[in-house]
């Protein structure tokens, strides 16, 4: 165990959407070897299971729970029953995603649709803010919470409209829980990941970085679940202990990337010769 002057040793953490491989999995796993206790929350007992060999490995404390975090009353009841773990420190939500077949253009996606992924990737997470926000308030000891956002909901996302209008939301939702929250001491952030690998979207599409992946991010790869997972435990931790109501975006700086450099990453009216050789260093 390395708390590294954290401040997050013994401290409960729920993370709901823990399950899978991905972000959740890397989540819960850092914190565990922060010395953490998690409360794991995912709605799929196998994408649980892969968590919770994760966290026995880095020999770990934690309880799990089965449950669909989009319904309140299972909800409420897995955060009551987490009680037990001791004084509860704070929340990571990370329940949310876009399925193959929800992609789609406006124009003909399906409101039922729309709805589903809304109701996923927002209305969930106000469902464990206002749960966990409600046992930081009663506690009377502060604490954080962090929310898994997306650089789609600080931009935009063409055939991904609800995806990307919930995820906007959440940024909305976490600046106005942290001003709510603030005179409590709890403090209410986001994380908006770029694209980052992980199992899922490893087996729907190649799983490394192509050339196209590469060229553009300024870093030259796609994130990996610890890249978001490290942020998510500076905002948990007592080093983030000034900041709320924000946005850290974790996308190897492609949302800063204009739209008008090349290849080459200069600008396309950039055009003399010797003065992109010059620039290149050529």
């Amino acid at each position: 165990m390395f708390d590294g002057g954290l401040g997050v040793a013994g401290s409960t953490v729920v993370v709901a959407g823990a399950g899978g491989g991905g972000i959740g999995t890397a989540v819960c796993r850092m914190l565990v070897e922060t010395g953490a206790i998690v409360v794991a929350l995912d709605r799929d007992p196998e994408k649980l299971a892969i968590s919770e060999r994760a966290m026995d490995e880095a020999g770990g404390s934690y309880e799990s729970f089965t449950v669909d975090v989009r319904e309140p009353d299972a909800l409420a009841d897995a955060v009551a029953q987490s009680a037990g773990e001791g004084p509860l420190h704070g929340l990571v939500h990370v329940a949310g995603g876009l399925l193959i077949e929800q992609w789609g253009a406006m124009v003909d996606t399906d409101p039922k649709t729309f709805d589903d992924v809304v109701r996923l990737n927002l209305h969930s997470a106000f469902l464990t803010t206002r749960a966990v926000g409600a046992r930081l308030v009663e506690q009377g000891r502060g604490g954080s919470i962090v929310n898994i956002a997306s650089i789609a909901g600080v931009s935009a996302m063409p055939y991904g409209a609800g995806y990307a209008a919930a995820k906007a939301g959440l940024v909305a939702l976490t600046r106005t829980a942290a001003l709510e929250l603030g005179s409590s001491a709890v403090r209410v952030n986001a994380v908006a990941p770029g694209t980052v690998s992980t199992l899922r979207n490893q087996t729907e599409s190649v799983p490394d970085d192509t050339p196209e992946d590469r060229a553009v991010i300024p870093l030259g790869r796609r994130g990996q679940p610890d890249d978001v997972a490290g942020c998510v435990l500076f905002l948990l931790s007592r080093l983030s202990a000034y900041i709320t109501g924000q946005v850290l975006v974790v996308d190897g700086g492609s949302s800063v990337k204009p739209s008008y450099l090349d290849d080459e990453n200069l600008p396309v009216f950039v055009r003399d010769p010797e003065l992109r050789a010059r620039l290149r260093g050529r």
